[in-house]
């Protein structure tokens, strides 16, 4: 499980907010998505992505910035914290909040 310092990190990367708003937009958030991005960035991070204990979008994030060699920086690398990782929480914070 990702620190508290590793979880704002990957919380307030500018790169990986982007990225959460193209994804929320492509899965259907319609009202203002960059709006709801910025509402859930910390649920989004959070949440597990696969199956392993350490599996969430901060894990990968943080690993990503240990491993960091320029470039691409930690939160535009999709090798690091894969489209389908950012899609699978952003679904998952959303149906949450349909539950």
């Amino acid at each position: 499980m990702a620190s508290l310092a590793e979880h704002n990190a990957a919380r307030n990367d500018d790169d990986l907010t982007q990225r959460f708003i193209a994804a929320a937009e492509q899965l259907g958030v319609s009202n203002n998505a960059q709006m709801w991005v910025d509402q859930n960035r910390g649920a989004i991070v959070a949440v597990r992505t696969g199956e392993g204990e350490e599996d969430t979008i901060s894990d990968a994030h943080a690993y990503a910035v240990a491993t960091y060699n320029p470039p691409p920086r930690p939160g535009v690398n999709p090798a690091a914290v894969t489209d389908n990782q950012i899609k699978i929480a952003i679904q998952a914070v959303k149906d949450s909040e349909n539950q």
